[in-house]
């Protein structure tokens, strides 16, 4: 176990971090942008960057005022003119030859941009196919490599994540059209024509003749020639099948789309037909299909404001008057969610952009995750331990609930991951808040707690529209181990838990095995434990919408109001309308309760 040993330094820099919440005033200076822009850099001879002075007239045109003096020549033109008419006749030239050396300058910088991004892509997709890294994780890394644009950012991000969207169809495509199994590709071969395929079908705002070219440089620069006319020859095969789609073909594509066989379907969606078929046997067909067009959507960004530095109502029109169209959370209105008035994203790009994010008004969080931190309910002066803590969202969370007051203990056995713990708690000015590197199984803390939570690792199918290597990485397999990973924590997690204090376990996954089935288990096991309704946690307006006759009709029993009064809930994205969450909240017995 290792103790944070840098607590007592963040902690000393923390409180010249530390804040109050924004005024009104500050509110309205940064929902205008005057905290956002500088004010146009003057020279001290009060000329601007261009060499104008205040009226708006260069030192050139001066001198040559002054010179036009009335010396006639035979013509009838002074001097001054002759000189101005050629010294304009050269300038326009040369402004010419500088208009054409500048736009052939910013082509290459662009095609060489162009390349650069799309190598990004090609190197983090090879990775996540070869190292099962994670998306995102390698995404970062890559960015941190290159110094990319924003707007080159965004497009690796929507090129690596639409492969991995769309990875079984495009195979498909791709093998349709290629002699060489797939599975004999080399890596680099595989995730080139991915890319390219994806970009033809996809992304229509790139021209086919950009993705050929880029495709065959990319081919040729990593590769080698036959590498470049094997992919210059299927994408091309691509191209001329794609325009000759026949009504027959498209009839049967069609039919492949609205089909009830699974492995029709994992081709469709590009998701594992074993979870498909746990998901016809737990959620029924309808709500399958639901969940497969989901899985494929594009997730919004949301944000969870910190309320100890600004009011939520406030932080949402600093948002709104800046031009980022958003919403408050419904289930969590703290929570801002960024997306147009039909569902679309409203934002695209890094949170870092936004008005607040370096004063930490904000951090981002899905709102069913902040749900869990509400349901924890922590109240000021108490110890709290997050069992699992990195990335550190809900700790945080929890840690500002207590306003800097109490004690929260955040655990997690990967130490390289509460690094970013570290850099969220100087950020927000947290002092309650202690890292610790330890195993969750076997972590223990002198005093019982008066709240543990336990967000357990899971198979994060609850989230796989985010986390979209979670479809090629998970396997079937891997329920079963982390359905054991799972109770020995839980086990460890009520040892921490002082009579009458709370225990929460929560996932992100949709999967029974490694929810209700582990609450089942949990409490047989351990008599002194009882569920502690969710229905405080839940507003009456939400709650008749959810638990409505007819939507409770269609949900498995772990998703009424029945359950939630029982202590749990499965959050379904269909449905409710956040990440599918499982949030279960225990109470200990006090020593004189049977």
């Amino acid at each position: 176990m290792s103790e944070d040993s840098s607590h007592s330094q963040d902690s000393s820099r923390s409180k010249k971090s530390s804040r109050s919440r924004i005024g009104p005033r500050k509110a309205a200076r940064i929902a205008a942008g005057e905290d956002l822009k500088s004010p146009p850099r003057k020279s001290n001879s009060g000329q601007t960057a261009s060499g104008q002075t205040a009226s708006g007239q260069t030192a050139s045109k001066r001198t040559v005022s002054k010179q036009s003096v009335s010396m006639q020549t035979a013509t009838g033109q002074t001097a001054s003119e002759q000189s101005a008419s050629s010294q304009t006749s050269n300038q326009g030239a040369l402004a010419k030859k500088n208009r054409t050396s500048a736009q052939n300058n910013a082509d290459s910088k662009k095609n060489s941009q162009g390349m650069s991004s799309r190598k990004l892509a090609l190197e983090t997709l090879i990775k996540i196919e070869k190292d099962g890294a994670y998306a995102n994780l390698a995404l970062s890394a890559g960015f941190e490599r290159q110094g990319l644009s924003e707007k080159d950012r965004a497009f690796v991000t929507a090129l690596v994540q639409g492969v991995l969207r769309n990875q079984n169809l495009l195979d498909q495509k791709i093998q349709s059209l290629s002699k060489e199994p797939l599975a004999k590709m080399p890596p680099l071969l595989r995730n080139l024509l991915r890319m390219a395929v994806f970009q033809l079908d996809d992304l229509s705002e790139t021209p086919a003749h950009a993705v050929l070219d880029t495709s065959n440089k990319l081919a040729r620069a990593l590769g080698h020639e036959g590498l470049v006319r094997y992919t210059n020859g299927v994408l091309r095969n691509h191209l001329r099948k794609r325009t000759s789609i026949d009504p027959a073909t498209s009839d049967r594509l069609e039919a492949k789309t609205n089909s009830c066989d699974p492995e029709e379907l994992s081709v469709q969606y590009s998701l594992p037909s074993w979870l498909i078929v746990k998901w016809i046997e737990y959620y029924g067909l309808e709500e399958t299909r639901a969940l497969l067009n989901w899985s494929k959507r594009e997730p919004g960004l949301t944000v969870r404001v910190s309320e100890v530095s600004v009011e939520p109502q406030t932080m949402l029109d600093i948002m709104n008057k800046n031009g980022f169209a958003c919403r408050a959370g419904t289930l969590v209105p703290a929570c801002l969610i960024f997306e147009r008035e039909d569902g679309g994203k409203s934002f695209r790009g890094s949170p870092q952009k936004l008005p607040g994010y370096d004063d930490g008004f904000f951090v981002v969080q899905d709102e069913a995750a902040a749900f869990v931190s509400l349901v924890v309910a922590p109240e000021k002066g108490e110890t709290i331990v997050d069992l699992c803590a990195a990335p550190g969202g809900k700790t945080v969370h929890l840690a500002e609930m207590l306003e800097n007051t109490g004690r929260v203990v955040a655990v997690d056995k990967h130490e390289s991951r509460l690094k970013l713990v570290k850099e969220v708690r100087l950020k927000q000015g947290l002092k309650n808040l202690e890292i610790i590197a330890a195993d969750g199984r076997q972590y223990e803390l002198g005093k019982p707690a008066d709240r543990v939570l336990l967000d357990a690792p899971c198979s994060g199918t609850g989230v796989i529209n985010r986390r979209t290597d979670i479809r090629l990485n998970r396997k079937k397999e891997d329920i079963e181990e982390l359905n054991s990973l799972q109770r020995e924590l839980i086990s460890n997690a009520a040892r921490l838990v002082k009579p009458g204090g709370v225990l929460v376990y929560s996932t992100c996954s949709l999967e029974p095995e490694e929810n209700i089935q582990v609450i089942e288990w949990f409490l047989k096991e351990n008599p002194d434990f009882r569920g502690s309704s969710l229905l405080p946690f839940i507003s009456e307006e939400i709650q008749n919408v959810w638990f409505s006759e007819s939507v409770e009709a269609k949900l498995p029993a772990v998703s009424t109001k029945a359950a939630a009064e029982k202590g749990y809930i499965q959050l379904i994205p269909t449905r409710h309308g956040v990440s599918g969450f499982f949030v279960c909240r225990l109470q200990r017995n006090h020593d004189d309760e049977g």
